[in-house]
């Protein structure tokens, strides 16, 4: 992949600046065309089947990042892209390792508000369920009056999503220089972890050193699972013994032995020539390490199930190649996710090669097959879904069935019978004899088009499959409209020529619409879909006659077209319901995108990607404007 060069263009991003290029991905400083602003694109390196680690940084941080919203924290911007990279808030400021280092220190005082300044970020991150896991002064930069930001989110877990770094690489995760000990046995969601960190980073900048040496070595790492560190005050006798014994909680080998939660610590910090002094903060003398050499290393902890057994989605496990074949898969596992409001991997087996040749090819395919992962990806967040997408080195049968057993897969989704490797007639043969889950090979024929032929029978012929049908094109006409409704507004705010209105050939309801005329039948159906239909198109309209007056078009966006978007999805669900009366199919499962009593376009909850989030993104960022209680606006007309 050739890199980008300044005054290149991507999407609506101009480079002005390469700012960094690292193992993981390429740094660049953009302007913006839609806003204007300065933001960074962080762009993944592409050779994914030799190195997938850097894919599932990339994955992480981009999938954390739609959590974080605080002033302390590096801002995530959502955009429709052609390619995998992240969009980020360009900050102003230098990065915390311009003042600490070898020899460099900084005085108590400015210290001491630094890390509290830290540690409240850390303590807005663990309340959202978030370990950042790679604190370190590279990934901290001060703003004006050492305000911190916190960077880099790549190695960071969130309880309730699954830990993929620790699932598929199990080994150490982080820097060698502040990583928690516990780090260094197993990847585990612990917030003592970051404490840990945070005490490394206040050792270091109140001596200049830090409480191991300094180096990459894994043997010499792992002493800090074994002894003590030396105690700040054998390298700078002035530090108050307080903020020692604060610094040596932090540092406890034992998780438990550190404070139980950054809120205690700030407590401590902010008043700390009170706290009475204790035998760990009178300490000078300095342990003898190197008897790390001769002591047996502690046990691992215990990681606990990441989803526990009543709190199970359904899962599906489409295995994907880098092929058109895969198209089929990806589209049944998309239509299963949604039918059961369940979860997606998508999974690619790596075969190991060690033919220097067949890695260079590799490093090109990795290339192609990153983009067409992206297209995948954005497919489901579309429809509101995140996907997982996990590449893993083995071989093709048994890794398979690993998964599948590993996430207990309700369904694993294989591709069309092929003569080579992933999907030859002998792999699916094994897969289906081997696992314990059930498995459906995908056709060729795995689109949504024999809703075209429903018209031709009356509601009450369809059959319980032809049903969900409905519901899977209902669900697509109403996340098709949203993205309509989003490149809309969008377009108008940036000034642009709008896009155009949609005509018959345009709109798959439109035309759905035109079938249903002619057919008695179904005129319950049209008579529930067509009003509100047309007031969208209507308000659409009104939208481009506005455009030029800001405060107009502000209104109609938040008073009308949104709280329509939400009336068309009632619509929407009460065709549902209708044509499950009228067909006897009552008992099938309500799909939730259809069902939910809060429309998500009012939801709190961070969309996943896709039109939501776009809507928005728009809605914060274009307008600056907040939407009042959704209440006051789902009855607005």
């Amino acid at each position: 992949m050739s890199s980008l060069k300044v005054g290149d263009t991507l999407d609506t991003f101009v480079i002005d600046r390469i700012l960094h290029g690292g193992a993981m991905a390429s740094i660049y400083r953009a302007r913006d065309l839609l806003t204007g602003q300065t933001v960074v694109l962080k762009v993944p390196l592409g050779d994914i089947f030799n190195h997938p680690v850097r894919f599932y940084h990339y994955q992480n941080e981009e999938r954390i990042g739609r959590y974080l919203d605080h002033p302390g924290v590096v801002r995530f911007f959502y955009r429709r892209r052609s390619r995998p990279y992240i969009v980020l808030e360009y900050l102003e400021g230098r990065e915390l390792r311009t003042l600490v280092g070898p020899g460099r220190t900084v005085d108590t005082g400015r210290a001491c508000r630094i890390i509290v300044r830290i540690a409240r970020v850390l303590e807005y991150l663990h309340k959202q369920g978030i370990c950042h896991l790679d604190l370190k002064p590279e990934n901290i930069i001060l703003a004006e009056h050492d305000f911190p930001r916190l960077l880099d989110f790549g190695l960071a877990s969130r309880r309730g999503m699954e830990d993929l770094l620790a699932e598929d690489f199990p080994v150490p995760h982080g820097t060698p220089y502040y990583i928690a000990p516990e780090q260094l046995q197993t990847r585990v969601h612990l917030e003592a972890s970051d404490i840990y960190s945070l005490g490394v980073l206040f050792y270091e900048m109140l001596t200049g050193h830090l409480p191991f040496p300094r180096s990459r070595k894994v043997s010499v790492t792992r002493w800090r699972l074994k002894v003590d560190p030396v105690p700040p005050r054998w390298y700078e006798p002035d530090i108050p013994p307080q903020l020692q014994q604060i610094i040596l909680t932090c540092l406890a080998r034992d998780s438990g032995r550190r404070y139980g939660d950054v809120g205690r610590l700030i407590r401590d910090l902010d008043d700390f020539p009170a706290l009475p002094v204790t035998e760990a903060g009178r300490q000078r003398r300095r342990p003898w390490q190197w008897l790390a050499f001769f002591l047996p290393a502690p046990s691992p902890p215990e990681i606990p199930d990441a989803v526990p057994d009543g709190d199970h989605l359904y899962q599906v496990l489409g295995t994907v190649i880098n092929d058109d074949t895969s198209d089929a898969v990806v589209e049944i596992a998309r239509r299963r996710t949604l039918l059961h409001h369940g979860q997606a991997t998508l999974l690619f087996v790596i075969e190991e090669e060690g033919d220097m040749f067949v890695r260079y090819s590799r490093e090109v395919e990795g290339e192609r097959f990153r983009h067409r992962l992206e297209r995948y990806i954005q497919l489901f967040r579309h429809y509101n879904l995140d996907p997982t997408v996990r590449l893993v080195r083995g071989e093709v049968v048994e890794t398979i069935i690993e998964i599948a057993e590993r996430i207990r897969a309700d369904l694993i989704v294989l591709g069309p019978p092929r003569r080579r490797t992933f999907f030859s007639q002998s792999v699916i043969d094994a897969v289906i004899s081997a696992s314990r889950r059930p498995v459906l090979v995908a056709t060729g024929d795995a689109m949504n088009d024999d809703v075209w032929t429903l018209p031709r029978l009356t509601p009450a012929e369809l059959t319980a499959g032809q049903v969900l049908s409905l519901d899977l094109f209902l669900i697509d006409c109403w996340f098709d409209h949203v993205e309509w409704l989003a490149d809309l507004a969008l377009a108008l705010v940036q000034e642009k020529e709008p896009v155009s209105d949609r005509d018959v050939q345009q709109c798959c309801l439109a035309r759905w619409l035109d079938l249903l005329r002619s057919r008695p039948a179904w005129q319950q159906v049209a008579a529930l879909l067509e009003p509100v239909h047309d007031a969208l198109r209507a308000i659409a309209r009104d939208m481009r006659v506005a455009a030029h007056s800001e405060e107009r078009l502000r209104q109609l966006y938040l008073d009308r077209a949104l709280p329509c978007a939400c009336r068309f999805r009632r619509q929407l669900q009460r065709v549902s319901t209708l044509v499950r009366q009228l067909s006897g199919n009552q008992r099938l499962e309500e799909v939730e995108s259809l069902s939910a009593l809060l429309c998500p376009v009012y939801s709190d909850g961070v969309p996943t990607g896709g039109p939501l989030l776009q809507l928005h993104t728009l809605r914060e960022y274009m307008l600056d404007s907040r939407l009042p209680p959704p209440g006051s606006r789902e009855g607005a007309s």
